[in-house]
């Protein structure tokens, strides 16, 4: 199984979330973090969703290195560090591979008795179940369209 920065997070898995706020992780999600070297998983509020986007400690460094590359003195650079470093969560995974998600991490998601994990390629997202549903749909239709501009890669010239 590959790990770290080729790795892909793929699928949704819909899991319980205990009266403690523990939520267990999906197996093929932990598979893909490299919990050997941090055994955290990221968590942070989207800013354009009622979901938390998610990943690994590559996706905490892909991330970084985005924002670095802004003017450090841009409005946009200046926003994006300060809401990436006080609203960023690291939470370690206990033994059994569980979350304990904090109860500001489930409100922003409107998570009460189970959430959904949304693979979305390099990180993933937790959601409330009724509201990716919708989300979803919205994605479908314009993915739809989307389709249409995707292009094959090039080939690699025969040597």
């Amino acid at each position: 199984m590959q790990r770290g920065g080729g790795a892909r997070f793929f699928g949704s898995y819909t899991n319980k979330i205990d009266a403690k706020g523990r939520l267990a992780t999906p197996a093929a999600f932990r598979r893909v973090i490299d919990l050997e070297r941090d055994n955290r998983i990221y968590c942070i509020p989207s800013t354009d969703n009622a979901c938390l986007e998610c990943g690994g400690y590559e996706y905490v460094e892909n991330l970084m290195a985005m924002i670095e590359e802004l003017d450090p003195y841009s409005p946009e650079r200046i926003s994006l560090e300060l809401t990436v470093a006080s609203q960023m969560t690291p939470l370690t995974l206990d033994k059994e591979g569980r979350l304990n998600l904090t109860t500001e991490l489930r409100e922003h998601a409107g998570l009460e008795d189970k959430a959904l994990f949304a693979g979305a390629i390099r990180s993933f997202q937790i959601w409330n179940p009724a509201t990716f549903k919708n989300k979803l749909a919205e994605a479908k239709k314009i993915s739809g369209a989307a389709k249409l501009s995707l292009r094959n890669p090039p080939r690699a010239a025969a040597e």
